[in-house]
């Protein structure tokens, strides 16, 4: 009976430490080159895509945000939405996890397999990488602060990256104004990263 018990808590206490790893992706549409008006879409598996109520109210219109409505588990997840761009030029996606008031509430999940429009991105499996003062990023992308670089921890042989709210993953897309774009990325519940 004891083994049980503490099999049963310890499936629970690792379940709760994986309990709001819950995907998101950012989209902005302000670069140096200009503003590009968003339009959401449709969204599938559990994902809702809004345009930012937060923020200069001067940029809303050029900035949308897609979050799961639900946790993410420990295996492999699909996310997948739809924008349409008013005009044509770069929009930044930046694959990140959902916000909490407190840093420590802020969970981790792992995303890779990024394609666009059905078809992936140079560098979707995230293998080759270069380094930044220390720090591995896929090539292609960009960071915010430390998102932690898995070299086999993406899905089937791929890599992933470990990101929260904070610990971004970012990659700039072309758009062509009034054709929708699909994205979709894959992502699982993470641990946070050993300090």
């Amino acid at each position: 009976m004891k083994l049980f018990a503490t099999i049963l808590l310890t499936s629970a206490a690792a379940a709760s430490l994986f309990a709001a790893s819950i995907p998101r992706c950012d989209i902005t549409g302000t670069d140096k080159s200009g503003k590009i008006e968003l339009t959401p879409g449709s969204c599938e598996n559990g994902v809702r895509t809004i345009i930012q109520n937060w923020g200069d109210e001067t940029t809303r219109p050029y900035r949308l945000t897609t979050a799961g409505i639900k946790p993410v588990s420990t295996e492999w997840s699909s996310c997948k939405l739809v924008f349409t761009p008013q005009k044509s030029g770069t929009v930044i996606l930046a694959l990140c996890g959902q916000s909490a008031k407190k840093v420590k509430d802020r969970n981790w999940l792992t995303v890779s397999r990024l394609t666009i429009n059905g078809k992936p991105v140079s560098n979707s499996d995230l293998k080759q990488v270069f380094e930044r003062k220390g720090q591995k990023i896929p090539t292609g992308y960009n960071v915010a602060r430390n998102p932690v670089y898995l070299a086999d921890g993406g899905p089937d042989g791929a890599a992933g990256m470990t990101v929260n709210h904070d610990n971004r993953l970012y990659r700039a897309i072309q758009v062509e104004a009034g054709k929708p774009v699909t994205v979709e990325f894959m992502a699982k519940a993470a641990q946070a990263p050993a300090k």
